[in-house]
């Protein structure tokens, strides 16, 4: 029994994914294990710091290694080596395609060692630069943090970079499980090591997660042939060619960060916690758009990328409407519930410790003016990746620096005109975000529509209307009955008390189950063909390994020797 455990468990991590929604379920579900351990590592982080000056000089401490690390990996070298990589692999070119991939590391790690040394050596006046309403007290914290943190986010690259690897080998079940590993290292750092070194245990954390995060997979891409070679070869054209679609990608990337960097420097001029709330409200929104739109993206990728290259226009048009179609069914009705459950969703995950109850209603309003756009946001992965797939990175750069100056406007004239007097007035920065979301994903759509011919209006408006509609109903059948008064008092609160933990979560949980099962009969109504998708991917137990993951076991001999 134990044997055919191992084996079968070695299976999961070596077959490859069959079809783009098997993959991104498998996607969804670990990435959904990675991101409760962040809403762990927040409950904590909320409790033992609060929404205070020392989770701000935290916040602030990764604006510049995070916004350097996803300009040259997470965003930029990354999703222009899938391509080319994958270019490699259809015509059985292994030497190259493993010499392409050792260069493009190299280069990564080279440049951010360059610019990260910079960082590290005069963390104060970048802080400055991206926090200037930064206490006085959290500054020489956040000058410490930023030199532990941008050592972790060099070691975080690597860990990114080998999962483009194996996404290309459409293996997606050890890069899904690298997240989990990164946050169960901050998640220590958080616990545990922060008793003894205060917020400075959870940089340490970071680091940790981050040698997690190449650890769980160094191993396994070793049996597909991956060596690590000390050589950069600019010559080679396939480097020359990531290099060419990587630049607008890695602007493109870094715009994307400055309209982040920019809402943290108006929310370090607005009252102290409120770095915090926006990332505390930031990260809960993140779940749903990381959880449907990336997963689902990343896994669509590949194919959308050899239909492209094989000039499969009416195949990529297809799997584009069908994913898309399928993104906007899990992440409209999300978006709705944590809109109504704002109070008791943030209670849940951040109200306990030292994050007392203002800091609670402005997390809420902040989470509920992010839902906005979480729609947007989850569509935009899918709609930029349609185009990384055309090898056209320019487009969304283009449309990436006109969101940017939108946001810098309209964020700038929300502070200065709606939040004061406001009790959360850092939420107006996540109403500008979202409006800057919607532009980006619906400028991105019209102009990719306009590049393959037309997606057609009927195939394509239908699905989302009765998504929209069924959205709706669900969202006003739950909202009232919530916010119904009597005498000045919530009618809920009559019934339960909702001051104790253990009612909170019962009430929760029982109306998101009452609004998602609403959602699914009115959806199942309509005749939802997402719905169809996602039911063909709830197999019996016996079904589950050949359904929902996989197709052959991967020769590693053969694989090392190609």
């Amino acid at each position: 029994m134990v044997k055919s455990l191992f084996r079968n468990g070695k299976s999961i991590l070596f077959r490859r994914q069959t079809t783009i929604l098997s993959a991104a379920v498998i996607m969804m579900t670990l990435m959904l294990a990675s991101r409760f351990l962040g809403l762990a590592r927040n409950w904590f982080l909320a409790r033992y710091f609060g929404a205070g000056a020392s989770v701000d000089a935290f916040n602030v401490a990764l604006v510049a290694p995070d916004l350097l690390a996803n300009v040259l990996i997470a965003g930029a070298l990354s999703v222009s080596f899938i391509p080319i990589f994958t270019t490699y692999l259809n015509k059985e070119n292994k030497s190259e395609a493993w010499d392409l991939a050792g260069s493009i590391l190299n280069l990564s790690l080279l440049v951010y060692f360059g610019i990260g040394l910079f960082i590290f050596l005069f963390p104060r006046q970048i802080n400055a630069l991206v926090a200037p309403g930064l206490e006085d007290v959290a500054i020489p914290v956040a000058a410490n943090l930023t030199r532990i943190v941008v050592f972790g986010e060099m070691v975080l690259i690597v860990g990114i970079f080998l999962s483009s690897v194996l996404q290309s080998f459409h293996r997606f079940v050890i890069p899904a499980i690298a997240p989990v590993a990164y946050n169960l290292g901050v998640l220590f750092g958080v616990v545990f090591l922060s008793r003894f070194y205060g917020i400075y245990g959870v940089g340490i954390g970071v680091v940790i997660g981050a040698f997690l995060h190449v650890l769980v997979q160094i191993f396994i891409l070793r049996s597909f042939g991956f060596r690590f070679q000390a050589h950069l070869d600019f010559k080679s054209p396939g480097v020359v060619q990531v290099i060419k679609l990587s630049l607008p990608r890695a602007i493109g990337v870094g715009v994307g960060q400055l309209e982040w960097a920019v809402s943290i420097f108006l929310a370090s001029l607005l009252s102290v916690g409120s770095v915090s709330i926006l990332r505390y409200a930031g990260d809960l929104q993140n779940l749903p758009v990381g959880l449907f739109g990336l997963s689902i993206a990343t896994a669509a990728l590949p194919t959308l990328s050899s239909e492209w290259s094989g000039k499969k226009i009416e195949e990529f048009k297809s799997t584009f409407v069908t994913n898309l179609h399928n993104i906007i069914y899990l992440a409209l009705p999300t978006s709705v519930l944590l809109a109504v459950l704002r109070i008791p969703i943030v209670r849940l995950v951040l109200g306990s410790g030292l994050f007392d109850w203002p800091a609670t209603v402005a997390t809420a309003t902040t989470l509920s003016f992010f839902a906005v756009g979480i729609f947007a946001q989850s569509g935009f992965f899918l709609v930029t990746r349609a185009f990384y797939a055309m090898h056209d990175t320019t487009t969304p750069l283009r449309v990436a620096l006109a969101s940017l100056a939108l946001h810098i406007v309209v964020s700038s004239l929300f502070v200065i005109f709606l939040a004061r007097g406001s009790t959360a007035p850092v939420a107006y920065l996540a109403l500008a975000a979202s409006f800057s979301s919607l532009f980006s994903f619906l400028m991105l759509f019209w102009l990719l529509e306009r590049r393959v011919g037309g997606f057609g209006s009927k195939r394509f408006l239908l699905p989302i209307l009765k998504i929209v509609t069924a959205s709706f109903v669900m969202g006003l059948l739950l909202y009232l009955p919530l916010h119904l008064r009597i005498d000045g008092k919530f009618v809920i609160d009559y019934i339960i008390d909702t001051r104790r933990a253990v009612n909170l979560l019962f009430l929760t949980g029982f109306v998101a189950s009452v609004g998602l099962s609403c959602y699914l009969l009115l959806t199942w109504w309509f005749k939802s063909e997402e719905l169809a998708n996602f039911t063909r991917l709830i197999p019996d137990l016996s079904k589950l390994g050949k359904e929902l993951i996989y197709e052959e076991p991967v020769d590693s001999t053969h694989a090392t020797k190609s």
